[in-house]
């Protein structure tokens, strides 16, 4: 069981870490997810499980949102750059 729990926490990790360094890109969601962290923390503080649980959910909501704007913004920007490349 112990090694489930592993694989699990690895998983979560490794996708947390390509959210991460594609949402901090802007430095407007570094702020954004320091203040949503902070957030969760006070609620935590205040023993509000269940206050904490929504804003988290609704921290990684947002950051996947917020990644999938910039990946699709970034194939955008290749595919033009692909197409100015050929042109050329």
């Amino acid at each position: 069981m112990r090694a489930f729990f592993a694989f699990g926490d690895r998983e979560i990790t490794d996708r947390m870490r390509i959210i991460r360094r594609l949402d901090f890109i802007k430095p407007d969601r570094v702020s954004a997810t320091y203040d949503e962290h902070a957030q969760v923390l006070a609620a935590i503080q205040k023993r509000r499980a269940d206050e904490a649980q929504r804003l988290m959910r609704a921290h990684i909501e947002h950051s996947k949102l917020e990644v999938r704007k910039i990946t699709l913004d970034m194939l955008y920007q290749a595919r033009n750059r692909g197409r100015a490349a050929r042109k050329n």
